[in-house]
C-alpha cells in the first residue's frame, strides 16, 4: 500500500478513491499550482482523513473530506504532472466531490476486498494509481518520505 493510501484506507480506500463518478476528467482544475500549495492541498486532506473519529466517515466527516478534496481541486497540479497522473487527479477530485453521504455509504469499508474504483474504468484506475505513486515525488515532506 503505498504512503498516501494508508491514511486513506483507515476510512475504506474504496470509499475515498473509488466512489461513482458524476463527472470524469472534466479537466476544469488549474494546471499551475505551485508545488507549495499543491502539497499543502494534498497535506489537508491527509489532516481531514486522519480527523475520522471511526472506521467510517460520519456524515460530517464525509462533508470535511469533500471539503479538502474540492480544494485540492480549487488549487489544481503542478506543471510537468504527467498526463495519466493528471487524469487520476481529476479522477479522484470527482469521485470525492460528486458523491452524496447516502450513496457514499454504500462504498465504505470495501467489503468486498477489493480495491476496485467502482464506476470507473480500468484505465482510469490505473490512472488513480499513478497519480498516487507521482504524490511522494513532489510531496514527499508532506508524505513523510
Amino acid at each position: 500500500m503505498t504512503p498516501i493510501r494508508r491514511p486513506l484506507a483507515a476510512v475504506g480506500a474504496a470509499a475515498l478513491l473509488g466512489l461513482t463518478l458524476t463527472a470524469c476528467g472534466g479537466g476544469s482544475y488549474p494546471t499551475d499550482a505551485s508545488e507549495k500549495d499543491f502539497c499543502g492541498g494534498v497535506q489537508d486532506v491527509l489532516t481531514t482523513t486522519d480527523g475520522v473519529s471511526g472506521d467510517e466517515p460520519t456524515e460530517a466527516e464525509w462533508k470535511k473530506l469533500q471539503d479538502a478534496y474540492g480544494d485540492l481541486g480549487d488549487i489544481g497540479t503542478p506543471q510537468g504532472i504527467g498526463d495519466a497522473e493528471r487524469n487520476g487527479f481529476e479522477v479522484i477530485v470527482d469521485a470525492i466531490t460528486g458523491l452524496d453521504y447516502d450513496e457514499a455509504q454504500k462504498s465504505f469499508g470495501d467489503k468486498d476486498g477489493t480495491d476496485a474504483v467502482p464506476g470507473v474504468s480500468k484505465d482510469d484506475e490505473k490512472d488513480v494509481d499513478k497519480f498516487f505513486a507521482y504524490l511522494p515525488t513532489v510531496c514527499a515532506d508532506q508524505l513523510g518520505g
